[in-house]
């Protein structure tokens, strides 16, 4: 075989060089293709988080541009636990669904489910609960003790809320008043915009406490209790399967050390070195000095306090034995342990009767629920360490007497509890308030019904056109009022007198309350005067205004039967002027204003007729 020479072997030399650094170009192209390799490139390191504007203490952003609050503490966790970077972007509530709606790669890092937003978003596993609760204002409504005290206040809520679908749903005649977000909201109330609001029970005390004092507002009632849960949009079931992952490996404890730090903190002070040098000194001659102080007057306290003892048991048993007012106290099972003897004067008890019976005993069965409800939320501030070894509040209780009738009585209660906050115990004095309740309704009668036909009179009639707008606004829907006025009345007061005059005003306006629609209003204007409110019309406008004529026509042939003067019958008509809103743009006397215009058309038409404004449709 022929030696090769030194240029040949060269040669070869990088021809297999050139092969080896292909075959690893090669190799290194396959890997970088390979799944897994994609996966390391393609895979975000980085999670969008959008999180509520202004709701503290879960989240806000300090006056430093810092982001904050027991959400941001939560999501930096997810965010080290699955090894992501977490951006975090505050927006207000209807801005922040938005987003996520609309984008795959956005995450909304706390929120509530609801009917509304399953549509669109996917929910995480829950995260924590948090109640939502209606807060009123302690001075202007110090009567209400009942969510359903206040139908006729406007009710502040946040924009796009599950409060605000919440009182949509189960309230919607409820007048509400929508603010961007929580913060607005309170703020707003503090300065007396409104006098109630909802929002939940955390941010509520949070921003009452930096905006007022707490004590201006107290909670009415817990509305609901909620879960908080991350939200994706529902294109991108992968991302909501990483969250809940990170989710599960957050432990209870782990959970708690966050909310503890934003719900309870402590002020810490740091003394001086040569203080701590010096106590050890001060509390030796403090102690000694107390020791003999402590043993010279020992036996004269004990006699003193023994003595006064005495007296304050005498003073306590003459008072008890006299006052009108119920006393009582409870043990840690809500078992009656003390009952002054005035009980017997207030619901027919003996305190032998009543001792070791429980609370629910002298409870009618739809009180027992309220107060049961009202305990646990104290007992649940307790627990978070909001309140610590007693709470006192005062509330309204319908309690049962002994013979089965009911008794409107006001109870100031005391509420103890433990270092853990379990309830330990109960006292109250409870007094009858039926006569000042039974003034109540007969004022309340007074100021908003007419006291000839007891009918709404123009105050309350203000008050349901107010709430109509409001409707209309929220359920893009028209409204309608009728305005009616008796034909020639004047000719029945001269020719029957006012007596029979007045009568027969009862017996058209026991006719219209009872010949319309429930959901329509019937007012007495004044006079020969009266007002219908019509809600729930159609959201177009041709539709309503034949929908308001038919209630027009209805409204006249209530006046075909007779009617009664001087025990004869009469014949009656009454001319008709209607006006429609699907707003709130206009004041209630502009409304009643045109619809009266309108009457006066069909006046002067002949009456006995209907005329819409604006459309001189008549019949």
């Amino acid at each position: 075989m022929r030696e090769l020479t030194e240029t040949e072997r060269l040669a070869l030399f990088f021809t297999k060089k050139n092969i080896l650094l292909v075959t690893i170009s090669i190799l290194v192209g396959c890997f970088s293709l390979s799944p897994v390799a994609q996966e390391s490139t393609t895979k975000p390191n980085t999670w969008n988080v959008i999180l509520d504007q202004e709701r503290a203490p879960f989240s806000y952003q300090t006056k430093q541009g810092e982001i904050k609050g027991v959400m941001v503490d939560l999501w930096n966790l997810i965010g080290e636990k699955s090894h992501r970077r977490i951006h975090f972007e505050l927006l207000d509530m209807q801005h922040s669904l938005h987003k996520v709606q609309g984008s795959d790669k956005h995450i909304h890092g706390g929120v509530f489910s609801s009917d509304n937003r399953n549509a669109n978003l996917l929910f995480s596993s829950p995260i924590f609960t948090v109640r939502s609760a209606v807060f009123i204002h302690n001075q202007r409504l110090p009567g209400v003790v009942d969510f359903s005290d206040i139908k006729n206040i406007t009710l502040g809520v946040t924009a796009g809320s599950v409060e605000e679908e919440f009182i949509d749903k189960h309230h919607p005649k409820m007048m509400l008043r929508i603010y961007n977000n929580q913060a607005q909201l309170i703020e707003a109330a503090v300065r007396g915009d409104v006098e109630a609001f909802v929002v939940e029970y955390q941010v509520g005390m949070h921003y009452l406490a930096t905006f007022s004092t707490p004590d201006q507002f107290r909670v009415l009632t817990i509305l609901s209790a909620r879960e908080i849960r991350a939200a994706v949009p529902e294109s991108n079931p992968a991302l909501l399967a990483d969250i809940n992952q990170a989710i599960t490996t957050i432990t209870r404890e782990e959970l708690s050390k966050i909310t503890q730090k934003w719900i309870v903190q402590e002020r810490v002070e740091v003394f001086p070195g040569w203080i701590l040098f010096l106590l050890p000194t001060a509390l030796g001659t403090l102690l000694l000095f107390f020791w003999y102080f402590h043993t010279r007057n020992l036996r004269k306290k004990i006699t003193l306090q023994k003595e006064k003892i005495f007296e304050q048991e005498k003073q306590v048993l003459l008072l008890t034995g006299n006052m009108s007012d119920w006393v009582w106290t409870l043990d840690a099972d809500y078992l009656f342990s003390y009952s002054s003897p005035s009980i017997e004067k207030l619901l027919g008890y003996t305190t032998d009767e009543i001792i070791q019976q429980p609370l629910n005993f002298v409870m009618s069965p739809r009180e027992i629920e309220r107060l049961s409800a009202h305990i646990t939320s104290v007992i649940s501030q307790a627990k978070r360490g909001e309140v610590i070894g007693n709470q006192d509040s005062t509330i309204l209780l319908d309690l049962l007497h002994k013979n089965g009738h009911t008794v409107w009585t006001e109870s100031a209660l005391r509420i103890f509890f433990d270092v853990q906050g379990n309830f330990t115990g109960a006292q109250g004095s409870t007094r009858n308030i039926s006569e000042r309740k039974h003034a109540e309704d007969i004022m309340r009668q007074m100021a908003f019904n007419d006291p000839l036909t007891h009918l709404p009179n123009r105050r309350l009639l203000t008050d349901r056109i107010q709430q109509a707008m409001a409707a209309c606004v929220r359920n893009k829907q028209y409204s309608a009022v009728l305005f009616l006025d008796i034909d020639n009345f004047k000719y029945i007061n001269d020719n029957y007198g006012h007596d029979n005059g007045d009568n027969l005003l009862q017996q058209i306006a026991l006719r219209l309350s009872t010949g319309l629609r429930e959901s329509d209003t019937v007012a007495r204007f004044g006079g020969d005067e009266f007002v219908i409110v019509s809600e729930r019309l159609s959201n177009d406008l041709e539709t309503a205004k034949h929908q308001a004529l038919l209630i027009g026509i209805k409204t006249l042939e209530l006046f075909d039967r007779h009617f009664y003067a001087r025990d004869a019958e009469c014949t009656i008509t009454t001319s008709i002027g209607v006006a429609l809103f699907n707003d709130d743009s206009r004041n209630v006397n502009t409304i009643i204003k045109q619809a009266d215009l309108a009457m006066y058309q069909a006046k002067a038409k002949g009456r006995n007729r209907v005329i819409i404004s604006e459309t001189n449709q008549d019949v």
